[in-house]
């Protein structure tokens, strides 16, 4: 999805196997949008009076542990 609406011009795949572009960036875009989506500020401040890590969370909504380091708190 983070693809779909960040980077509706760039085909990756013809970067990748035409360019030496790195994808890179795009892909740390469309993780750090999908780790927002799913991970809102809202959902982390509801487990605030827990010991919950952010790695728990993630797993409780789905979001790989790879990619929780992405996630930006506004508060």
């Amino acid at each position: 999805m983070g693809h779909a609406i960040l980077h509706q011009d760039v085909n990756t795949s013809f970067l990748k196997a035409h360019t030496f572009f790195s994808q890179e960036k795009i892909e740390v875009e469309a993780n750090t949008f999908a780790v927002e989506l799913l991970m809102t500020d809202n959902a982390i401040y509801e487990f605030k009076d827990t010991s919950l890590t952010i790695n728990e969370m993630a797993e409780i909504y789905g979001v790989s542990r790879e990619v929780t380091h992405l996630k930006n708190l506004q508060y």
